[in-house]
């Protein structure tokens, strides 16, 4: 194998490689959003109960519950536009993903068509040189 065959190969196996990093650190980030979610929601499900031993004052509970429903729906908010901006981010890379790999593809080809055009000189050069060693033993 040539050594620009060889580097492409090594080019492309890292671009492989980056698009897996990439693809595993964008399901962690996911991991972590959907799990500040949960801690949201679960904060709202566990809240306080003010007042008395008996169980404190309904119409405060309620109050404290509406409160609390407010500040997970403006989190809730901030996490979907924050998921939403991922996703356009992921978006974009596979497009520059997928453009960059059809570039390396052309160069591939255009390697490859380099390589069978340096073969077929080197065949060329070793006949006119067998033709020239022939002429100049006739002489």
């Amino acid at each position: 194998m040539s050594l620009i065959t060889t580097r492409f190969l090594k080019i492309e196996n890292d671009m492989k490689t980056k698009q897996v990093f990439f693809n595993a650190l964008t399901v962690c980030m996911v991991a972590a959003a959907v799990m500040m979610t949960q801690a949201m929601f679960n904060g709202a499900a566990n809240a306080e109960q003010r007042g008395d031993a008996a169980g404190g004052d309904l119409k405060q509970r309620v109050a404290d519950l509406e409160q609390r429903q407010d500040e997970n729906d403006i989190e809730f908010v901030l996490v979907d536009r924050t998921l939403a901006d991922l996703n356009a981010r992921i978006n974009a890379n596979d497009a520059d993903i997928r453009a960059q790999d059809g570039r390396l593809s052309k160069v591939a080809s255009r390697v490859q068509d380099v390589e069978a055009r340096a073969g077929a000189l080197r065949t060329q050069y070793r006949a006119l040189s067998a033709i020239v060693k022939r002429m100049a033993a006739r002489d």
